[in-house]
């Protein structure tokens, strides 16, 4: 059986993991820092698709927690887990330019996008390393960063900083993962349409129609990035180790 933990799992992108996770098969432990409407609606949706899905409520940011989440998913899965999709993360406290920049907000974004995926993955690293683990049931852990783990923005820096640093984490986890079987990659979504999005979408709209900087002309959806991951997980990617995928409609292709 194919189990998947996805964290930040209720809504957005989280969401359309999930939803994607279970049309490849996938039972689906939903986190979220606690129980809600949203996430009740998600694991209806899930379960609809004829697989299992249940509630994991946890503050991933709470690296001491991390254990107690990985056993409560499997207790309530009745089954091992097979697949970490460490989705959750967090913008900056206030958009600002580079040279005003806080400290409180640097610490933020990093302890939640950084500090918690490292932590969080170890633990479940670990956790697969100490058992026997079918040979033919694919394992991974997909990270989901950002184009932004590339592509600098003075005024989220510290965001950007942020993501560079998952997506070293998705790299060095890779490295030493590989030799054991279990997968991992780096998902950097570009510009998707979530409520969390939102308050930007009308300026980065103005961008894809106007200065045409998407080569596809519209929003990505959580679906879309949901499939990359799904594609990953279900091990259709053999012999890739550590790639990062970017479902971003050609914001990020170089060209002339």
């Amino acid at each position: 059986m194919k189990n998947a933990l996805v964290t930040g799992g209720s809504r957005g992108i989280g969401r359309g993991i999930a939803l994607a996770l279970a049309d490849k098969g996938f039972n689906v432990a939903v986190n979220g820092r606690s129980e809600s409407d949203a996430m009740r609606a998600t694991i209806a949706d899930i379960e609809a698709k004829g697989v299992r899905a249940i509630p994991v409520a946890c503050d991933v940011s709470d690296w001491s927690a991390h254990e107690g989440l990985i056993a409560d998913a499997e207790a309530k899965l009745g089954a091992p887990l097979t697949t970490l999709v460490c989705n959750a993360g967090v913008g900056g406290l206030r958009k600002a330019d580079i040279l005003d920049v806080q400290a409180d907000s640097w610490d933020h974004v990093m302890d939640k996008n950084a500090k918690s995926v490292f932590f969080l993955a170890q633990r479940f690293a670990r956790h697969l390393l100490a058992r026997a683990r079918p040979s033919d049931v694919p394992h991974s852990i997909s990270f989901i960063t950002s184009v932004s783990a590339f592509a600098s923005s003075i005024d989220k820096a510290e965001y950007c900083v942020s993501k560079a640093a998952a997506g070293m984490v998705a790299k060095t986890f890779a490295q030493r993962l590989a030799p054991e079987g279990i997968q991992v990659f780096d998902i950097q979504p570009g510009i998707i349409e979530t409520d969390l999005s939102r308050p930007v979408l009308e300026a980065y709209g103005k961008l894809i129609t106007e200065k045409g900087i998407t080569l596809e002309p519209r929003f990505g959806q959580p679906s879309e990035v949901g499939k990359a991951v799904a594609v990953v997980a279900n091990g259709e990617l053999p012999y890739c180790v550590g790639q990062a995928l970017r479902p971003d409609g050609g914001l990020t292709l170089l060209r002339l």
